[in-house]
Order: C-alpha cells, then structure tokens, then sequence
C-alpha cells in the first residue's frame, strides 16, 4: 500500500476513534442537562458512539497489523469489525429517535418493533457482499438485497413517524425533520463506498481509501452529528415541558 494511501486511512480512522469518544464522554456528562425522560435517549447515544469508539480502536489495530511499516505477514484487514459495529448501533440510532419523543407506550413499540428488526436485517444483508462471503451470489445481488429494509425504514421513519410529530411543538418537529435528512443523507454514503468497492479484484488500494474514507465520514455524521442533534432535541423538549429548568438552562 503506497505511503499516501496509508496516512489518509490511518488519520481517518484516528478521527473516527476521536470523535466517537469525545462525542460519548460530553453526552455522558450533559446527560443531567436534560429532564429525566429524555435522559434514556441521550445515554442510548452515549451508547452508540461508545460501541463505535471500541471498534474504531479494533479496525485501527487491524488496519495497522495488515499495512503498517511492522506489518504482520498473512494479515489481512477485517471489515466484519465494521459490520458488528453497524449491527449493534444502527438499531440503537433508531430507538433513541423514537426516545427522544416520548411518545405512548403503544406507539413506541409499535414504531421500535419494525424498525429494529429492518436495521438488524438491512445490516446482515450487507455484509458478505463487502466482505467478499458472497456464498454465491453477486456482491450487487447483496447490496440491492440490503436496500429493501433500508428502504422500508426510510418509510416507517418519513410517514410512520412523521404522523406522530403532529403533537410535537414546532421547534422540535423542525429538528426531527433535520434528524431524518441526516440520516438519509448518511446512509446515502454507505452504498456508494460498498459500490466503489464491489467490483474490485483482488485488493484495490484505490477502492479501499475510497471505502474507508466514506464510512468514516459517514459514521461521524451518522452517530457522533445524530447524537448531539438528539441531545438538542431533549433540550428544547425539556424546556418547553418545565419552565423552571427553562430558566435555570436557557437564561440570558
């Protein structure tokens, strides 16, 4: 692998354990700056950029054991780190969208128990079409069979969710609007860094920085941007529920 190619996949995922962990440690501590109910939503996203902190460490070292000056010899790079990581949080993104609202009991299940087990699958499927365990079938058979789920979420999330946030004040169905582009707009990315890389043979340094460098950002924006808008969701709310806490947080 050329110098170049190395230093920019090296310093992304240097970024991505940086932002994932100091994304955790400031939720973790503004957690008490929010009311108690909306305290759930914020500590999944501490969570979730946590779990995403610990596996930037795992892809780091691989990364480093297969390309780096002491470079082991057999050692290969292993994206499933990445696949574990998106199976563990991507759910979780989804069910702090749905804390963060405080809806019923009822509507939360009932929005959480299709759009967890659709992350789980969306993330399953495409797995051996970036690893290369394609058991036959075409990496881009994978890849489109990926897309189903993530299309069904997309919906349960822009019409589903969006007959919820009629009861939600104005501030606060404008940020979860905002919520859902960034989602799509994220997820956006990941396809494009698995289709850059699908028709590779062999290894493809090119396809490879492409790859990371894409999920990187896109993992930043997608957990660490997510759950800070998620902790400004559960300001306002927390403000607008109790005028005491409005004044002590918000005052001039």
């Amino acid at each position: 692998m050329s110098t170049e190619g190395y230093n920019v996949v090296f310093n992304m995922l240097s970024l991505g354990i940086a932002s994932m962990l100091f994304t955790t440690t400031f939720l973790l501590v503004g957690r008490e700056r929010v009311l108690p109910r909306y305290r759930m939503a914020v500590m999944v996203s501490a969570t979730v950029t946590a779990i995403a902190a610990y596996h930037y460490f795992r892809m780091f070292d691989s990364f480093v054991h297969a390309f780096g000056p002491d470079a082991v010899a057999g050692a290969s790079y292993n994206v499933g780190y990445r696949y574990v990581d998106w199976f563990l949080t991507v759910p979780l993104l989804l069910v702090e969208t749905v804390a963060v609202l405080a809806l019923a009991r009822q509507a939360q299940s009932s929005l959480l128990v299709r759009l967890v087990p659709a992350a789980a699958l969306m993330i399953a499927l495409g797995y051996p079409g970036d690893s290369g365990m394609t058991m036959g079938l075409a990496p881009s058979v994978w890849g489109l069979l990926s897309t189903i789920p993530f299309l069904y979420i997309l919906y349960v999330l822009f019409v589903e969710l969006g007959k919820s946030l009629e009861r939600q004040s104005e501030a606060v169905q404008r940020k979860i609007k905002e919520l859902r582009l960034l989602l799509l707009a994220t997820w956006g990315v990941y396809p494009i860094a698995f289709i850059a890389n699908m028709n590779a043979t062999g290894f493809d340094e090119t396809s490879f920085v492409l790859r990371e460098t894409g999920y990187t950002i896109a993992d930043i924006l997608a957990k660490c941007l997510f759950g800070l808008m998620i902790f400004t969701i559960a300001r306002i709310k927390s403000g607008e529920e109790d005028k005491e806490f409005a004044k002590a947080e918000f005052r001039d």
